[in-house]
C-alpha cells in the first residue's frame, strides 16, 4: 500500500496539513524520529 503523511505538528519548515508525497521525504521524515507530527494515509490510487 502507498501511503502519504499529513503533518498534525509543524517541524522543519512543514505546517499543520501539509501533505508529504515523496517517498524520499516520507523515509527522512520518518528515520528523524518526526513521526510523532505525522499521520500516515492512503494515497489515492
Amino acid at each position: 500500500m502507498t501511503i502519504k503523511l499529513v503533518v498534525v505538528k509543524p517541524f522543519r519548515g512543514f505546517t499543520r496539513g501539509d501533505v508529504i508525497t515523496d517517498n524520499a521525504k516520507i523515509a527522512s521524515v520518518l528515520a528523524e524520529g518526526h513521526a510523532q507530527s505525522v499521520v500516515r494515509v492512503p494515497a489515492e490510487g
